[in-house]
């Protein structure tokens, strides 16, 4: 958590420094952003997006993903990593000082290990199973949100995305367990720059 807090501060600092000296606006059409995702702070890792656009109205994103918590919901342990690559289209043209709403579809690969000890309340009708579980997965979906670019080239992105996640040769040392994918959400919201 902490090294994530300095990554997060630093990254901030980085910001300060460049919105300070404020390049001269250029249009946004061919324009390279660096995005980190600040609800990662829940996760404990940082995630990293390069996005560009191709038009006025259509960028792609890359994102490397990641994550782990700790005694979450009914999970002792759940890691995750993969990659994301998501195409984005603009209602209008991207543009400063508004917000630019968009739709996207996105495919990726996420690993993710959930491992739980199961236990039964003393009543002994209410229990949680355990679980270990290992697996790669493919996933894909779509994806709502906006976008809005200050005049000092600083981008923030809110989004949400729903999709499905297929496992692929899932490592399953509970027999009970029978998952073949998962239903895939997704919530960002990250701050970057505009090179």
């Amino acid at each position: 958590m902490r090294c994530y807090l300095i990554s997060v501060v630093v990254f901030c600092g980085l910001l300060v420094t460049l919105f300070a000296n404020g390049q001269k606006t250029r249009p946004l059409a061919k324009r390279v952003m660096v995005k980190t995702n600040l609800l990662n702070i829940i996760f404990k890792k940082p995630t990293l997006s390069i996005e560009k656009a191709l038009t006025g109205t259509i960028t792609v994103e890359g994102s490397f993903v990641q994550g782990r918590y700790d005694n979450f919901l009914f999970a002792d342990r759940y890691n995750f990593n993969g990659f994301l690559l998501r195409t984005k289209k603009y209602f209008t043209k991207i543009k400063y000082r508004e917000v630019n709403p968009y739709m996207a579809a996105y495919v990726g690969t996420l690993k993710r290990e959930i491992v739980n000890q199961g236990h039964v309340d003393n009543t002994g009708f209410f229990g949680i199973r355990s679980r270990d579980f290992h697996a790669n997965s493919a996933r894909g979906g779509g994806s709502l949100g906006f976008a809005y670019f200050t005049k000092s080239n600083i981008i923030i992105d809110a989004q949400s995305s729903l999709g499905y996640g297929r496992y692929i040769k899932p490592q399953r040392l509970n027999p009970y367990d029978y998952s073949k994918g998962y239903l895939d959400l997704q919530v960002w919201l990250s701050v970057g720059y505009c090179f």
